[in-house]
């Protein structure tokens, strides 16, 4: 943890300010271990370079029973140094399309005048790290699991960067502290979407943007065998769902690879099904049944995406309306609104 974070970290339940106790370790400039005290007495640990920020009670953690905590936890440890690499080079061009920037030029100049930028639900780190090495800014990377860990080593040498483990529901920041804040991919898997977007627009400063994807809700019939599926999936062990998820994998992998396709000349619009041509794959998993393909990410990083799905315990989803709804409540204006079949990003603005 670098000193300079001290600057915007606050104490989850009070706001109050933290003070590193004098006794902490350093590494190399940084602060190794220690501990964070509130002027109320709340002790907050740093472990392996990381503000242990997630409080006792009022968080994600106690409301499932850290279920949602572990579940992440698992997915990450999945993945090896070469996994992420290919995930963080999908990923970040599937963000520049979602967000309006285009490419990585464009992102780097949306960044240049920005002084603080939170990376929510940041997972092994990436986006964190991407925003600290194309920018100035301070970065923070916050995720509820213990994946921040391995973030903060894999990223150790970009001095403007610190990993926090903090809850989203209850963030470590002061009001109003950061001019850039992303929380993509991550709000439909709390306990409350609604409470979780409100909770980190009221982070961004005047003049600063968040950025933002949710699940978006599927036609009736997907929507169904998800509720009931998922019903079956919250009593499975890790292994058992990593299973399930194999052969879900599977099953798209091998409708994907017949290239077969239909005409409807109807379609069937009460179950979501437009006329026209369709790939089945891609019939099969956006109107019935959540068996994800990707040729380019390949068998491993697939297999997580549908773990993904399946594994959590929250994974809710909306619509358009509500997500321009949640921003009108915030007092955000709306910069950029991407909506495909999967989600709805939606990029909005605090004005000054």
């Amino acid at each position: 943890m670098h000193i300079e974070l001290l600057d915007v970290l606050a104490e989850p339940n009070s706001g109050s300010r933290l003070a590193l106790e004098p006794d902490y370790v350093a590494v190399d400039g940084e602060v190794a271990s220690g501990v964070l005290r509130s002027s109320g007495g709340a002790r907050f640990e740093i472990r392996d370079g990381v503000p242990r920020m997630v409080p006792e009670a009022d968080s994600s953690v106690t409301v499932d029973e850290g279920a949602t905590q572990r579940s992440f936890g698992a997915k990450w440890e999945q993945y090896e140094e070469a996994d992420k690499d290919q995930l963080a080079e999908f990923q970040y061009r599937w963000f520049d399309e979602r967000f309006g920037f285009a490419d990585e030029a464009g992102l780097t100049t949306f960044l240049a005048d920005k002084r603080r930028i939170l990376d929510a639900g940041t997972g092994p780190g990436l986006c964190a790290a991407r925003c600290a090495r194309l920018s100035g800014a301070r970065v923070a990377g916050m995720d509820l699991s213990d994946s921040v860990s391995a973030a903060q080593r894999r990223y150790a040498d970009q001095p403007n960067l610190d990993y926090v483990q903090g809850d989203i529901l209850n963030p470590p920041f002061a009001p109003r502290t950061f001019d850039f804040v992303v929380a993509d991919q991550v709000l439909h898997h709390t306990p409350d979407c609604v409470r979780a977007f409100a909770t980190m627009a009221e982070l961004v400063s005047p003049g600063g943007q968040i950025a933002a994807y949710v699940y978006r809700k599927k036609p009736i019939i997907r929507e169904l065998v998800d509720d009931h599926v998922i019903d079956l999936t919250s009593r499975l062990t890790f292994d058992e769902c990593l299973e399930l998820s194999e052969q879900l994998t599977e099953l798209g992998r091998e409708l994907s690879r017949t290239g077969a396709k239909v005409t409807l000349e109807r379609g069937v619009p009460l179950l979501g099904i437009d006329p026209g041509e369709h790939d089945v794959q891609r019939l099969i998993y956006w109107t019935m049944l959540k068996c994800f393909w990707n040729e380019e990410l390949g068998w491993h990083q697939s297999v997580m995406v549908n773990y993904d799905w399946y594994s959590p315990v929250f994974r809710s989803r909306h619509t358009e309306e509500e997500v321009l709804g949640w921003c009108h409540d915030a007092g955000l204006a709306v910069e950029h609104l991407n909506v495909i079949e999967s989600g709805i990003s939606v990029r909005a603005s605090r004005p000054r």
